[in-house]
């Protein structure tokens, strides 16, 4: 989870991209969102694969994939298309089955406490834009260029996956839980309800995640503060999963998503409104990170208490369908709006009324069943 959840640092790479290779910014954030996009429905395949071959052989599928992505990004010349397909789609398919390779298992070995589970196995996830923004600026100063350092990545972390890969343990299936067929939990309302919130929450987020240095740099923040507010965000991203999900097995999942949102659709709010400071650019950072963590174990927490815990490999990824939904769109319609107004003011009002929605989606739904 480190190694793949590189992708929350994306924002640290754009501005290479658009001075060094001519990228535009809606161009830049597409690689972005094609990567969360493709990463639901490599999971789909991915949880289909692992009942035949086990969770260690999809963790090695994620690696080799991971390198060979990376790899073709750093020997494109800059060529978007190239880079679009290397830490764009390859890298997604490697992150979808890294992704469920790693969430499930642990949350199988302990069903009682799922969000803590959750939110301890996708953790890593939200911290690994610190390791990534940290690594990438020090071999910038240096000198080196940005597709070189793509490859020093791709080849890197790419080996630390295949090593993680070997100490994955394969989870039995629990007697005591049915599994669903696809035409059982498709007719449910509460999967819909799920996607549209994901979409919601993780839209918001990673239109901001895609563009928080570009934020700075438009507020005239110091390029260092920058460095740091990325790093704090990936801090916050990670101990609020665990936070989050910690929360939720006494809240209820429904409530946490609620706060989660509403947190995080206020914070964007005010980042896009108010004069910043080093100091208010690095906090506001935090607590978007934070809120924005609670998304990728809440979901899965919700998931899990409605549709059974030895459902969540098969129905977790249709429900990333919202993730999917978000990335696409999220980050590229920051980059839209931007290049449309040259500044990031619509950008943030829309992630922030969008966020706001999705958390009112479930405080409707838990006064509903508080009711009825």
């Amino acid at each position: 989870m480190l190694c793949l959840g590189g992708v929350y640092a994306w924002s640290i790479v754009v501005p290479e991209l658009m001075k060094n290779y001519g990228f535009s910014a809606s161009k830049s954030q597409s690689i972005m969102g094609i990567l969360i996009g493709i990463l639901p429905l490599t999971m789909i395949f991915a949880g289909k694969v692992e009942k035949r071959i086990g969770t260690k052989a999809i963790g090695f599928i994620s690696a080799g994939l991971f390198v060979f992505g990376y790899l073709i990004s750093g020997f494109s010349k800059g060529n978007f298309y190239l880079i679009f397909l290397g830490n764009g789609i390859m890298a997604g398919i490697s992150t979808g089955f890294g992704y469920l390779a790693a969430l499930t298992s642990p949350v199988k070995c302990f069903p009682e406490k799922k969000g803590l589970m959750t939110g301890i196995a996708v953790s890593g996830f939200g911290l690994a834009a610190t390791a990534l923004s940290f690594l990438v600026e020090n071999l910038l100063r240096s000198g080196r260029d940005i597709l070189e350092i793509i490859r020093i990545i791709g080849l890197s972390y790419g080996s630390v996956i295949f090593i993680s890969s070997l100490f994955l343990i394969n989870s039995k299936t629990m007697e005591s839980e049915k599994e669903l067929r696809f035409f059982q939990f498709v007719k449910s309302p509460e999967l819909y309800r799920l996607i549209l919130g994901f979409f919601f929450g993780t839209f918001a987020g990673l239109l901001v995640v895609g563009s928080l240095k570009p934020i700075g740099a438009e507020q005239g923040i110091d390029n260092r503060a920058i460095i740091v507010a990325v790093s704090v965000f990936a801090i916050a991203n990670f101990s609020g999963r665990i936070a989050w999900g910690f929360l939720s097995d006494f809240t209820g999942a429904s409530l946490a998503i609620f706060s989660a949102l509403a947190l995080q659709g206020a914070s964007i709010f005010l980042l896009g409104k108010l004069p910043l400071s080093s100091i208010l650019f690095v906090i506001l950072s935090l607590v978007i990170g934070f809120s924005f963590g609670g998304n990728f174990v809440l979901f899965a927490k919700r998931t899990a208490d409605v549709f059974g815990v030895e459902n969540l490999g098969a129905i977790y990824p249709y429900v990333s369908f919202g993730y999917a939904l978000g990335g696409i769109f999220g980050p590229f319609t920051g980059g839209f709006l931007y290049d449309k107004f040259n500044n990031f003011f619509y950008a943030t009002t829309v992630a922030s009324l969008i966020s706001f929605l999705g958390g009112l989606i479930f405080l409707l739904d838990l006064i509903k069943r508080k009711t009825c």
